[in-house]
């Protein structure tokens, strides 16, 4: 009997990462399409006036993301529901074809979102929305971009903040994807020059001949060189935060330890998951502006 339920449970975790759905922090799952459920359950019982939708990066989902959602919540005081998407293979392997075969779902969930929107003024006043795409998440959501979305499709800022961050896409050519998102009211590139997992799926590149357009210097990380290298424009639909000298090696930029060394990083999440812009000044670090580039530092 002890063997049985092990292998059930092993299975029944097995099929939840290969497939898509949406995930809440009581680790509750919903299609794709059940918008009203999933909204039901973050609105149930409290005025929740912040819900940021998060569309996590590689590695050992759902389970992996449930925690982290949870820390979302708790350290910023805003309500998540995570899209799921297969984005395991190996240690040695991007699940690529996984992130590109979901871009699909992406587009029906966000659909749904935005009819849900519309449906429910009453519901949804005073409620910022904000979309958080996070590493391979980002090939996910660009395929949705390209290849399901046409401008126009959802409601204008139906986001008050898009974050594109640390993402685990090509630099080049980034800018004809970004250009097209017309459903924010502000769109965030963070990225870090020193992102050690940036790097390491870099070195994964070697090992795999496959989806080559995937390949090369990422956004998340040095962006600077990678325009300059392959003369490709960036976007005027988005504003890009370097913080290379905030973020030590790290990846995910938006969770970091409760330290003096973090407070600008923190402030800068804190602002943009309540739907409000980042202070871009010196308050937060910003020391160099160029074009939509902010360089930030400690103070």
């Amino acid at each position: 009997m002890k063997m049985f339920l092990t292998l059930t449970l092993l299975l029944l975790s097995l099929s939840s990462m290969a497939e898509t759905g949406l995930y809440i922090s009581s680790g509750k799952r919903f299609d794709v399409t059940d918008v009203e459920g999933a909204m039901k359950e973050v609105l149930d019982g409290s005025r929740a006036r912040y819900i940021n939708i998060f569309i996590h990066g590689r590695g050992k989902h759902p389970e992996k993301g449930l925690g982290v959602i949870s820390e979302i919540e708790e350290s910023f005081g805003v309500k998540t529901i995570m899209f799921h998407w297969p984005s395991w293979k190996s240690a040695v392997e991007r699940p690529v074809g996984n992130a590109i075969s979901s871009a699909e779902d992406l587009s029906k969930f966000l659909s749904e979102l935005n009819a849900y929107v519309r449906r429910h003024p009453l519901k949804m006043f005073g409620v910022k929305l904000n979309l958080l795409v996070h590493s391979m998440g980002n090939i996910v959501f660009k395929e949705m971009v390209e290849n399901y979305y046409h401008p126009g499709d959802f409601k204008a800022n139906l986001f008050s903040n898009l974050l594109i961050n640390a993402a685990d896409v090509p630099a080049r050519d980034h800018a004809g994807w970004v250009d097209r998102i017309d459903f924010s009211k502000e769109n965030y590139i963070t990225y870090n020059d020193n992102d050690i997992v940036l790097f390491g799926s870099e070195l994964l590149d070697k090992f795999s001949n496959d989806y080559e357009d995937y390949e090369g210097t990422r956004l998340g990380r040095n962006l600077d060189k990678a325009v300059k290298k392959n003369k490709s424009d960036r976007s005027s639909n988005a504003k890009y935060l370097n913080i290379s000298k905030l973020a030590s090696r790290g990846h995910r930029h938006y969770l970091v330890e409760d330290k003096k060394k973090f407070a600008e990083l923190k402030s800068i999440f804190t602002r943009m998951f309540k739907g409000r812009s980042p202070y871009l000044n010196k308050r937060d670090g910003v020391y160099k502006v160029k074009d939509n580039i902010y360089y930030f530092r400690h103070n």
